[in-house]
Parts: structure tokens; C-alpha cells; sequence
């Protein structure tokens, strides 16, 4: 079996699941911003199809995992603590990271941009006081399209490409990345 196929071994997710999810995470990354008083990375795939948990996309998020936590021994930055979560809607992280949070956007959305999975990270900081830091307040443009140059939101919106599309591209992507690394 190709490593790709992974991609489309799960249960799928449903809609109500993943609000739940998206529930979820905002009481944890509440509890947590309570608890440290530190800047959060509230990571989550971008995965498109109703599998967002299998075998590949957990080492996709492995290794944005093992990337900021690099990035954090790079800069010296502490980490306060941690938290996982492996749902039906995906797997998700959060770090408490002792470190200015504009500064760490903009090494996150630099890591995003250079590492080969990249894309299929999403890597928010929200500050100590619970503000997430946007794209747009560095003044950078919105996240790219996985298929094309056009802003992700819009395309995802109109349904510009097919989901074989999408995943096609997403396999290319975490097979290219496996070929090229020793992880």
C-alpha cells in the first residue's frame, strides 16, 4: 500500500463533529492561556475530505510538532506546557510557549512557508490575553490555495477544485516530503 492511502484510512468525520471539535479546542486553549499566562500554537491540519485522522495526517502532525518544537530550542524559548488531542476530527496540539507572540508568528508563518508539509499546518498564536494574531496584522496576504495562487478561503468557498484534486496534491506533498527526509 502507498503511504498516500493512509491518507483515507478513518472513520469519516461529520459536521457535528467537527463543531464540537472546534468547541472543544477554544475551552482548552482558554484553560491553558488560564493556566500560563503565555502566548498558545493552537495547531490543526489542513485537510481536506471527511478523513482528517488516519495513519498519515497523525505524522503530519508529528512533524509540525517536532518543527516548532525545534524552532523553540533555536530561539531559546521556553515551553510552559502542553496539551494533544487525537479526535475523529483530526489531530490537535497546543503549546504554551514563553516567547513575544508577534515575534512567534512570524517565525510560525515563515515555518509554514519553508517546510515541505507546511502548508498542511495550521499554526495560530493566540496572545496571552486571548487575541489571535493574524496573517494580515503582519502584513502578509491570506494563505495561498494547496492547487493554485489564489487566496485558500475563496477557493475553498466556491469549491474551485475537486476533492481528488485536493487530495491528489496533499498525497504528492506527504510522499515527496517522506522521500526527501530520514524521519
Amino acid at each position: 500500500m502507498k503511504r498516500a492511502d493512509l491518507l483515507f484510512e478513518g472513520q469519516p468525520v461529520t459536521l457535528t463533529e467537527m463543531l464540537q471539535a472546534r468547541e472543544q479546542r477554544v475551552i482548552r486553549q482558554h484553560r491553558m492561556l488560564g493556566l500560563y499566562c503565555q502566548p498558545l500554537v493552537s495547531f490543526t491540519l489542513v485537510a481536506p475530505g471527511p478523513i482528517k485522522n488516519s495513519p498519515a495526517w497523525r505524522d503530519v502532525a508529528e512533524a509540525a510538532r517536532k518543527a516548532v518544537l525545534t524552532l523553540c530550542q533555536r530561539y531559546d524559548w521556553r515551553i510552559e506546557g502542553n496539551v494533544e488531542c487525537f479526535a475523529n476530527s483530526g489531530p490537535e496540539w497546543m503549546i504554551a510557549i514563553c516567547a513575544p507572540s508577534i515575534r512567534l508568528k512570524e517565525v510560525l508563518v515563515e515555518l509554514e512557508r519553508m517546510h515541505p508539509l507546511g502548508r498542511l499546518w495550521d499554526l495560530d498564536v493566540i496572545n496571552e490575553v486571548g487575541t489571535a494574531i493574524s496573517r494580515r496584522e503582519l502584513g502578509l496576504p491570506a494563505r495561498r490555495c494547496l492547487i493554485c495562487e489564489k487566496d485558500a478561503h475563496l477557493c475553498a468557498r466556491a469549491r474551485t477544485h475537486s476533492l481528488a484534486m485536493l487530495l491528489d496534491d496533499v498525497a504528492r506533498r506527504i510522499e515527496s516530503y517522506e522521500r526527501n527526509t530520514d524521519d
